[in-house]
């Protein structure tokens, strides 16, 4: 059965000999990836590939330089064979964190190091003129590495974001509503474009550098000015209809009437309580100050760490997640918040079946979306999953 525009294209595209090449290419290089080094014949009984197919996708790759000959493997009983490896300077990704406030990108190679970063400001945050900012920040960053083809740019950003269809559905931070964002960066730029919710972006680092993820339910969810949750089912990101899958922010825990007010429109969202906005918002309102460092503030982060915590357990209850993932931007990692968090999540466990899932946190540095973002476009190389349906 076809389900939409992007299983229509796909069907389109069976049988395609380009199709299937791009396929063995991405199975070639997720073994070589998984393996650090690894030979020919190792590549050939993982895939299930034949020996020929091998060797011809493998050579043509080394010409990319998109793997490289290492060291000769001995003993094998005929002519010495070389090893390969994942290149390291013939493809950079270019991840940006687009906030309010600026810009950040960070340039990752095929191995997912960061091989060059660089900040600017952002003047203006309305689309045309963050595109135009976008643009500006990656072209000066990746010219600095003549050598290596930027494969294309992954741009993480707040809010609901469709990825598949490049669109913007609703970014509080930004004020946007429904902005086909990628088009507007493709449109300015030569290569291709990608955008992502912030802790979607940072899952699929998370993913690609920790292969104990790869097939895991995880909820990772991130505390900053906003909030943000992403799904992990079997290692792979769940983004539901439209890209709305982890948007939990502006869900309500009890009666909305007489709730704080919301950016949204809304009121009592989970987001007034539990976001560093809401947060300052409340500590500011009770007389203490916006940088949640004052004593005032440390009930109102105890508070909003058990509003999260009874919000974690809903949803764990439902999906029934190993672990999860709390991503906490500096001001939200004290223990005011995190430990009421947990005693929360935990404590709701008591009612019902079930064991609270395990609970890890995770600082969220500065260029850690940014890294992330570039680690999402730097992964499609190595997946089968080509469906575009712009």
């Amino acid at each position: 059965m076809v389900h939409g525009v992007m299983d229509v294209r796909l069907l389109a595209r069976v049988g395609s000999k380009a199709l299937i090449r791009e396929i063995n290419e991405a199975l070639v290089l997720d073994v070589v990836r998984r393996s650090g080094t690894t030979s020919r014949a190792e590549v050939t009984s993982v895939t299930g590939l034949s020996p020929a197919t091998v060797t011809g996708i493998t050579s043509q790759l080394v010409r990319d330089g998109l793997l490289i000959e290492s060291e000769m493997l001995r003993g094998t009983g005929g002519r010495p064979a070389r090893l390969i490896e994942l290149g390291r300077d013939a493809v950079v990704a270019a991840g940006v964190r687009l906030s309010p406030d600026g810009v950040e990108v960070a340039l990752v190679d095929l191995r997912g190091d960061v091989v060059s970063t660089r900040t600017a400001p952002l003047t203006a945050t309305d689309p045309e003129s963050a595109a135009d900012a976008v643009v500006a920040i990656v072209d000066a960053v990746a010219a600095e590495h003549p050598a290596s083809a930027l494969r294309g740019i992954s741009i993480a950003l707040s809010g609901i974001v469709d990825r598949p269809r490049g669109i913007v559905r609703h970014s509080g931070a930004l004020g946007w509503q429904d902005v086909p964002f990628a088009r507007m960066v493709e449109d300015r730029s030569s290569g291709r474009v990608v955008i992502d919710s912030l802790v979607n972006s940072f899952t699929a680092g998370l993913v690609l550098l920790d292969a104990d993820l790869a097939e895991r339910d995880v909820i990772v969810v991130s505390v900053g000015v906003s909030l943000g949750a992403s799904m992990l089912v079997h290692g792979r990101i769940h983004r539901g209809f439209g890209g709305s899958a982890g948007g939990f922010a502006h869900s309500a825990l009890g009666d909305r009437d007489g709730g704080r007010p919301c950016h949204c429109g809304g009121s009592g969202c989970l987001e007034t309580w539990s976001s560093v906005w809401g947060m300052q918002r409340e500590s500011e309102r009770r007389g203490g100050a916006a940088d949640l460092t004052e004593k005032v503030a440390q009930d109102v982060l105890a508070e909003g760490g058990r509003q999260l915590g009874i919000a974690l357990a809903n949803a764990g209850k439902m999906f029934g997640p190993e672990r999860i993932v709390l991503v906490l931007s500096p001001e939200v990692r004290v223990p005011a918040f995190r430990e009421s968090c947990e005693q929360a999540l935990v404590g709701e466990y008591v009612y019902g079946d079930g064991t609270a899932p395990g609970l890890v946190t995770v600082a969220a540095d500065s260029d850690v979306f940014a890294r992330g973002a570039g680690y999402d476009m730097v992964t499609e190389l190595f997946t089968t999953d080509r469906a575009d349906p712009r």
